[in-house]
């Protein structure tokens, strides 16, 4: 065998083994990097600004990423704090049910005349089993708290996971936001596309950045506002507070908002103000839970400039395929693609290709 065919083959296995690590080292990690990645692209007016005041590339890529951690993590320790609160609160009342055998939401029930009917009637069908709706209730009750105290382990090694992959992105933000520029330029200079074409492409991947980012926040905060409209009119307590949760539930895919506002509207049946949950039910159904598939592709597309239909399939298409950062993963994949299959036509019409005059 030809010595420089076999060293060819050395190195393209060596190439192949290197690659194949690699991906593996990244494998957990390749979804805290991307979010760090967007992140620091997305935030760069913000570091623009801190280096026009912070002489010194470490000092300034410090403080962006330590302001930036700050505005992410704030809010979080808030949001946990109120929820554990309220999470022993809920423990301790539940606690007081299982030791005195009560179950005060079943009197409650009972009080109105449908509930009793529907009480009277599941203990007639319960007790062909031997058992009542009471007994049946607190057991079902009581089972929940065991699974949740069961499960409680597998949350608490998930938060860690969690815990571990943020802080592994505050760390690439910080060594982006340092270096990401020369190792930008690097990577520029291996595509194999004209200087201009690069500048296009950049500039279409930069605007959905912007686009699909901002586009989220203005419709968290859309819903989170009518939201709180809805629960100010319906006479509920604490009506900002339960606004700014569904803002920030509503990044959450399928579900969102409906982890706020449901329980409130059951709560409100229950209290006996009908009215009320009917009217806050529609209006979270109907304008809450609509209003985001209306401003975030809207909004995405104009700033992209980028068609309506295309951005529709891609957040779609992404969400499906890469879960939560599908939404942003899935239009800047089709931008690209759509991009360069503009740059293929513009090559085949200047070169006079034979394929597209057919």
């Amino acid at each position: 065998m030809n010595t420089g065919i076999f060293y060819a083959m050395v190195a393209l296995i060596a190439l192949i083994v290197g690659v194949a690590l690699l991906i593996i080292i990244l494998k957990p990690l390749i979804f805290p990097l991307l979010w760090a990645v967007i992140i620091v692209m997305s935030a760069q007016p913000l570091h623009r600004f801190v280096k026009t005041r912070i002489k010194g590339d470490i000092t300034s890529a410090l403080i962006t990423t330590t302001l930036l951690t700050l505005i992410i993590v704030l809010p979080f320790i808030i949001l946990v704090e109120m929820l554990s609160i309220e999470a022993i609160q809920a423990y301790n009342i539940f606690q007081e049910w299982f030791e005195k055998g009560i179950y005060p939401p079943l009197e409650f029930l009972k009080s109105y005349p449908l509930g009793k009917t529907v009480w009277q009637n599941m203990n007639y069908f319960l007790s062909h089993f031997g058992t009542t709706t009471k007994t049946v209730m607190l057991s079902l009750s009581k089972r929940i708290a065991e699974l949740v105290l069961e499960y409680s382990g597998e949350a608490i090694k998930n938060i860690l996971i969690f815990m571990i992959k943020f802080v592994f992105m505050i760390i690439a933000m910080f060594f982006l936001f340092k270096d990401g520029a020369k190792w930008g330029h690097r990577i520029i200079e291996i595509i194999p596309l004209e200087k201009g074409q690069i500048d296009i492409l950049r500039s279409k991947f930069h605007q959905m950045i912007y686009a699909v980012l901002y586009g989220i926040l203005l419709t968290c905060l859309a819903q989170g506002t009518l939201a709180g409209i809805g629960y100010a009119v319906s006479g509920i307590n604490s009506p900002v507070l339960l606004g700014a949760a569904t803002a920030i539930f509503s990044i959450v895919p399928i579900i969102g908002t409906t982890i706020i506002w449901v329980p409130v509207v059951g709560y409100l049946f229950l209290s006996g103000n009908t009215g009320h949950a009917i009217a806050l039910g529609l209006w979270c159904l109907l304008v809450v839970g609509t209003i985001d598939n209306m401003i975030r592709p809207i909004f995405i597309s104009g700033q992209s400039r980028t068609p309506l239909f295309i951005t529709i399939v891609g957040v779609f298409g992404g969400l499906s395929s890469f879960g939560f950062i599908g939404i942003i993963l899935g239009p800047l994949i089709l931008v690209i693609c759509s991009t360069l299959f503009e740059f293929y036509i513009e090559y085949g019409q200047t070169q006079d290709s034979p394929l597209l005059d057919k």
